[in-house]
């Protein structure tokens, strides 16, 4: 059972795993932001410098053992535990890279769309919150039906054209859903995550259930413990790369 899940890199299209902040009931975007922000608890995950997280991931019907780990500012890291060893990606800041002896002894670098993904997820407090020192813009596309639920549907643009949209829940402003267009391998995918299980810990408001959709794949992450302010060193998210 387990040879089907590893031999599939683990695409994290998580999109910002872990950012859900914003405003009331005003109509412009800032304004959904700023509810957005306060709803999340943005002025306590500014205090915050690591953020790891215990779960369980399920993609093609294998359940098994993660952890996620954010440093401030831009460091991430995501185990899945098997019984035989560990697959893992990671960003420290400047690269990203894979691990996964079940397919090569080598780690390997991230690049493209897999690099660009992980490279969001390391953003600690969120593209909703970076987008304006990242040069890109934002749009506020009304209200849309997100399932039972009603969502302001704002929508990032960046230079090179890639579209990411965020589905924010009108009454509490926290991002119910994300999407955006993929190119992976030369095909491209549109990539759905949706949140949920939304549960306050060290003042934030963080989801607890994902489940993400990228072209066929359906992957589910369950968190069953979040820790803040853990000790973690750099070297934990270094590509060691042989000499």
């Amino acid at each position: 059972m387990q040879n089907n899940f590893i031999e599939k890199p683990i695409i994290l299209v998580f999109i910002a795993f872990f950012v859900i902040a914003p405003f009331g009931f005003g109509q412009t975007v800032n304004d959904i932001l700023a509810r957005h922000e306060m709803a999340g608890g943005l002025n306590s995950r500014q205090k915050i410098r690591t953020l790891t997280s215990i779960g369980k991931i399920t993609q093609m019907g294998n359940t098994l053992p993660i952890s996620i780990i954010q440093k401030r500012p831009n460091k991430y890291r995501f185990d899945v535990h098997l019984d035989e060893g560990r697959i893992t990606q990671a960003y420290d800041g400047m690269f990203g890279w894979i691990f996964n002896p079940f397919a090569t002894p080598d780690t390997l670098p991230l690049e493209g769309p897999e690099l660009a993904q992980i490279r969001e997820s390391a953003d600690f407090d969120g593209i909703l919150h970076s987008y304006r020192q990242k040069g890109f813009t934002i749009q506020l596309f009304g209200k849309v039906n997100v399932g039972s639920q009603n969502a302001y549907k704002i929508q990032i643009k960046k230079p090179n054209g890639e579209i990411m949209n965020f589905y924010l829940d009108v009454n509490t402003f926290l991002v119910i859903k994300s999407d955006v267009g993929l190119l992976i391998n030369g095909m491209p995918y549109v990539a759905e995550s949706f949140f949920g299980d939304f549960r306050k810990v060290g003042g934030m408001v963080l989801p607890y259930f994902i489940q993400t959709r990228n072209g066929t794949m359906l992957t589910e992450i369950k968190i069953d413990t979040v820790r803040i302010n853990e000790t973690m060193e750099d070297y934990y998210f270094q590509w060691k790369r042989s000499k």
